[in-house]
C-alpha cells in the first residue's frame, strides 16, 4: 500500500492551497480511529504514539465519550449562553474540579474553549486583582521560564519561548518585552543558576509566575526537580507573588494524576489551568483560582466556554481517567516505556530520554535527523502492519505520548517499530556519512 495514497495526496494538495500557514508537517490524515489505531483516507494504518499532543488521553471512538456526546445531542440542547446564564452541566464539572483540585480554597472555575484562553484568564484575574488592590503599576512584572509553551493568543505570547522566533517575537509589544523575566526551568541542573538569578531579581514588582508542572512539554518533556522547585515556591511565595500552574498538556492521567502537578503533595497554587485531554477530543479549556481573585461582574465572559456537549464529556473523562488511574493501568504504560526506553541509551541516534508517566521523550543527535525519524515512523506502514504517528517536541526530541488506554499488545508493537525506526535511522546516516 503506498503512502501517502492518492486521496491523502488530493487533501494535502488542496490543504496547501487553501489553508493558512501554520504548524501541520505530517503526512498522515485521521479519517477513522479506534483506541491507539488510525486510519487514513487511503487504508493506511498507524499507532498513534502522541495523542494530539496530549487530547486523546482516552484514545479514538472510546465508547464513554461516544456515549456521552449522543446523550446530550439527544436533549437537543448543543449551545446554552453560558455568560447569560448558569449551564447545569458546566456548574457540575465546575464543583467537581473546584473541589478535589490542589488550588488553595475556597476556589472557583472559568471554563473556556483552549489552554491558551485558560492561561489568558489566569492572567486576566491576576492583573485585575492587582488592578483592584492599587497595586497594577507596583507589580506590573511576570516570571516565565525559558522554552515554555502556554499558547499562541496575544496575552500568553511572553510566556511561549519554546521557539521565540516564529511563535512569539513578531508579535509581542514592548510592555511584555520590559516586564517579562525568563527562569531556567527548576531542573537539578538549572538548580545553582536558578537560585542566583531569582536572588538577582526586585520580586517585589512581580505579578505572577506561570509554569507548566510537573514537566514541560513542549519543550521536549523536561521534568521539574521537586527540590529546587520546592525552593523556587518559597521563595516567590514568601514574594506575594501569584503562582499560575500550567497543566494543560500533563494533566488528565498524563502523569498518573488527575491535575499533574498535585504530583507533589505541598504545591497549593493560586491558579490552575487545564484543557486538552479534558474534553476528550472536544475543545474544553479550565482556569481554577482562588475565589478571592474573582472578576467583578462584567470583566470576562466568553460565549462557547462550558457548553453542555464538552461539559458532559469532560465529566465522562474525568470518571474514565480516575478508574485508569485505580486500575494501576498509568503505572504500568509508565514501566513499559521506561523499560524499553532504557535499552536504548547506547544507541547511536539517541542523545538522552526523559520523562513521567505515559509522557516521554527520546532525545536525537539534531532537528534534521528527529524530522527524518518522525517521516520513516509514517513510512513504516509499506513494510510493516502499522506506520507511527510522531510528534517532535523541543528542537531535536521526539513525544512518546500514547494513549492511556493502548493495550500492552499495541504498546510492544509501537516500541518494536519505534526501535526499527531508530534502526533504519542509523543505517542511512551512515550510508550518507561512506557517501559523503
Amino acid at each position: 500500500m503506498t503512502f501517502p495514497g492518492t486521496r491523502t495526496r488530493t487533501i494535502l494538495h488542496e490543504s496547501d492551497q487553501y489553508y493558512a500557514t501554520t504548524t501541520m508537517d505530517s503526512r498522515i490524515l485521521a479519517a477513522s480511529g479506534d483506541n491507539a489505531i488510525i486510519t487514513d483516507p487511503d487504508g493506511n494504518t498507524f499507532i498513534d504514539l502522541h495523542c494530539g499532543a496530549g487530547v486523546n488521553n482516552l484514545g479514538m471512538n472510546n465508547p464513554h465519550i461516544i456515549a456521552a456526546i449522543q446523550a446530550q445531542l439527544q436533549t437537543g440542547i448543543i449551545h446554552a449562553e453560558h455568560h447569560n446564564a448558569p449551564n447545569p452541566l458546566a456548574i457540575e464539572l465546575s464543583l467537581m474540579l473546584a473541589a478535589t483540585c490542589p488550588v488553595r480554597k475556597p476556589s472557583k472555575v472559568f471554563l473556556s474553549n483552549s489552554g491558551a484562553e485558560a492561561n489568558e484568564a489566569a492572567r486576566k484575574l491576576c492583573e485585575a486583582y492587582r488592578y483592584h488592590a492599587g497595586e497594577k503599576h507596583v507589580r506590573s512584572r511576570a516570571i516565565y521560564f525559558e522554552n515554555g509553551f502556554a499558547g499562541r493568543t496575544h496575552g500568553v505570547l511572553a510566556a511561549t519561548t519554546s521557539n521565540p522566533s516564529v511563535q512569539r517575537d513578531p508579535y509581542w509589544n514592548h510592555y511584555d518585552q520590559e516586564n517579562s523575566i525568563y527562569l531556567p526551568y527548576p531542573t537539578k541542573a538549572n538548580a545553582n543558576l536558578l537560585r542566583k538569578k531569582l536572588s538577582d531579581l526586585d520580586l517585589s514588582a512581580v505579578d505572577r509566575l506561570l509554569i507548566e508542572l510537573p514537566c514541560q512539554g513542549e519543550a521536549g518533556i523536561i521534568p521539574a526537580d521537586e527540590e529546587t522547585l520546592e525552593y523556587l515556591y518559597g521563595v516567590t511565595r514568601s514574594a506575594g507573588i501569584l503562582w499560575i500552574v500550567d497543566s494543560i498538556q500533563c494533566g488528565i492521567g498524563r502523569v498518573g494524576t488527575i491535575f499533574g502537578c498535585d504530583l507533589y503533595p505541598w504545591l497549593e497554587p493560586d491558579i490552575l489551568t487545564l484543557a486538552k485531554a479534558l474534553g476528550g477530543g472536544l475543545p474544553i479549556g479550565a482556569t481554577i483560582f482562588r475565589a478571592d481573585l474573582d472578576w467583578k461582574k462584567g470583566e470576562h465572559s466568553n460565549t462557547f466556554g462550558g457548553n453542555p456537549v464538552s461539559s458532559r464529556v469532560a465529566l465522562t473523562v474525568l470518571a474514565c481517567v480516575q478508574e485508569l488511574i485505580a486500575s494501576g493501568a498509568i503505572k504500568r504504560i509508565e514501566q513499559a516505556m521506561q523499560k524499553r526506553l532504557y535499552l536504548l541509551r547506547d544507541h547511536p541516534m539517541v542523545q538522552d530520554m526523559r520523562g513521567i508517566g505515559a509522557m516521554w521523550a527520546v532525545e536525537l543527535p539534531d532537528t534534521r535527523l528527529r524530522d527524518r525519524l518522525i517521516d520513516i515512523g509514517e513510512e513504516m506502514g509499506q513494510t510493516e502492519t502499522y506506520g507511527l504517528k510522531l510528534l517532535g517536541a523541543g528542537r531535536k526530541s521526539i513525544r512518546l505520548m500514547p494513549p492511556l488506554t493502548i493495550s500492552p499488545k499495541d504498546l510492544t508493537i509501537a516500541l518494536d517499530l519505534f526501535l526499527a525506526a531508530l534502526n533504519t535511522l542509523r543505517d542511512e546516516n551512515e550510508n550518507d556519512s561512506l557517501s559523503s
